[in-house]
């Protein structure tokens, strides 16, 4: 997966101060920088690394699936481990 980016640009010229927009990739914001630089000389754009809310989200509900995912291999490895009143089938009384 590739890292989205912000585009923020900041023009003398345009109307009411900055403007920011999310970019699918940092290849695709400095594409978009070099076009807005050749449109208006005394814009100022950077692109800046982002991640957005969505991402976060989809980053850790994959981490909460994988701890699921090895909970039920670990139930399946060791069908009584989760029963009660355990007896140790080694263990001498």
């Amino acid at each position: 997966m590739s890292m989205k980016a912000l585009l923020i640009v900041s023009a003398l010229s345009g109307i009411g101060g900055d403007y920011e927009v999310e970019m699918p990739s940092m290849k695709d914001c400095l594409a978009a920088r070099v076009s807005i630089m050749e449109q208006d000389k005394t814009a100022k754009s950077i692109c800046v690394p982002f991640t957005g809310e969505t991402d976060k989200m989809e980053k850790f509900f994959n981490v909460f699936m994988s701890l699921v995912t090895r909970m039920k291999e670990l139930e399946s490895e060791y069908p009584s481990a989760g029963t009660l009143n355990n007896e140790c089938s080694n263990c001498t009384q």
